[in-house]
């Protein structure tokens, strides 16, 4: 099983990091992907990854962090480090807009699209409130790959993804009691398609919701979504591995090389 997307380097998982992988092992996740969010953090994001054997990581600026700013140059150059398999996480916010206006993160993110055509690197999106936008964007740039993480939007925009190639994950919101529509989506999406993820330390799933949350509880979501599947646990870890390596393939080809 596979956490394909949590902040490690957040204090409230860094600070006590070596039992959070140890405890996430014990339940059966045996990789997790660390998501890089802003330039002042991505050397101890990549640090992590390079200190463990399980973990792998992404170079690139979150939407909201557009006012810390950051170096293309530098982002591409660390993307060429052996644990980094990902550009991400990269995208739009309006939900929040008032903390950084539109114009602002259509910048950013035409920005780290630019470095496309540099890297082969799948890259991992971030999309709440914006999907018009996001997708007239994409339709601009040729993105070989990638992800919309955390996935809380239409089956209709759903849909749009799949069209695209992409993938989906789900985090732990699919546990929460009001999530109605997203279940049905969990259901919809093919199998080859859908990733799991905690986006820790926030959203932690049901029973621990409001709590911090950390990669072992990746194995919740996929107990959920096994149950709306009508499908194993199992299965869904099998599934979800498989196509974790087939979107981050350079994290496969780290672990056949050691």
């Amino acid at each position: 099983m596979i956490d394909s997307h949590a902040h490690l380097y957040f204090e409230e998982i860094y600070q006590d990091l070596a039992e959070k992988l140890r405890l996430m092992k014990l339940v059966g996740v045996d990789y997790v992907l660390t998501v890089c969010t802003d330039s002042k953090t991505m050397p101890t994001n990549i640090s992590i990854a390079e200190s463990y054997d399980n973990v792998f990581c992404s170079v690139g600026i979150h939407p909201h962090h557009f006012k810390e700013g950051y170096d293309l140059d530098e982002i591409l150059f660390l993307s060429k480090r052996k644990k980094v398999v990902a550009i991400g996480e990269v995208g739009l916010d309006y939900h929040y807009a008032d903390e950084t206006p539109k114009s602002d993160q259509i910048k950013l993110f035409r920005d780290m699209l630019s470095i496309s055509e540099k890297t082969d690197l799948p890259y991992i999106f971030h999309a709440r409130e914006c999907f018009k936008d996001i997708l007239n964007i994409l339709s601009e740039y040729n993105i070989g790959s990638a992800v919309f993480h955390c996935y809380t939007d239409s089956l209709e925009n759903v849909k749009r993804v799949l069209d695209l190639g992409y993938y989906i994950s789900f985090s732990g919101v699919v546990t929460f009691k009001n999530s109605v529509d997203l279940r049905e989506i969990v259901k919809y999406v093919p199998e080859n398609r859908f990733l799991i993820e905690t986006d820790c330390p926030y959203l932690a799933p049901i029973p621990y919701r409001g709590h911090t949350n950390e990669p072992a509880f990746v194995s919740l979501v996929a107990e959920c979504i096994a149950n709306l599947r009508g499908i194993s646990v199992d299965a869904v870890s099998d599934l979800t591995t498989k196509n974790f390596f087939e979107l981050f393939k350079k994290a496969k080809l780290f672990i056949e090389e050691n």
